[in-house]
């Protein structure tokens, strides 16, 4: 009887192990958190007269927030925002169209080198002027408005905002 006891303990012990490992290996290979935000504003930064947004995504495969253009719709809202504790997104994808030209264009960027590790109390937007699509990291830091601020997106008039694509400024 006591023979019998050891085992089933042994195994009992192998069983809690190997469910440890299963949960801290599900906690290192799951998504990157960090109080961060996700926004853009075609309206603020003048880009929703020239361009209509068609789709958007901002996450990885699995997890991301998204619209897209619907049936009998022209376009969608060119204005959005989402903040808290939320995933850092492995990349940003845009579709637009002009609407001058009627051209269809589209940009997918990878954000994993672009990012700062530390993603908490910043802000990720974009900015769409006629073909190129623009990417910003919003900090939380207050900008010196007496330094010259070239960036396209009206959050750079109040805290420090690095373009991060297509040309990437921000100091590592």
């Amino acid at each position: 009887m006591k023979h019998s006891q050891i085992n089933i303990i042994r195994r009992l012990f192998h069983v809690l192990c190997l469910a440890l490992l299963i949960g801290l290996t599900a906690c290192a290979t799951g998504p990157r958190m960090a109080n961060h935000a996700f926004s853009f504003d075609g309206y603020s930064d003048n880009w929703s007269t020239q361009v209509d947004l068609l789709e958007y995504s901002y996450g990885d495969q699995y997890r991301m927030v998204r619209d897209k253009v619907k049936p009998q719709k022209e376009r969608i809202n060119p204005a959005a925002l989402v903040s808290g504790t939320i995933p850092v997104g492995e990349f940003l994808y845009v579709k637009w169209r002009i609407k001058a030209t009627g051209e269809m264009r589209e940009d997918r960027v990878d954000l994993r080198p672009l990012l700062p590790r530390n993603m908490d109390n910043t802000g990720l937007t974009f900015v769409i002027d006629d073909k190129q699509l623009y990417v910003y990291l919003v900090t939380d830091k207050p900008r010196d408005h007496r330094e010259p601020q070239p960036l396209k997106t009206f959050l750079a008039k109040y805290t420090i905002t690095y373009e991060i694509y297509p040309t990437n400024t921000l100091p590592r």
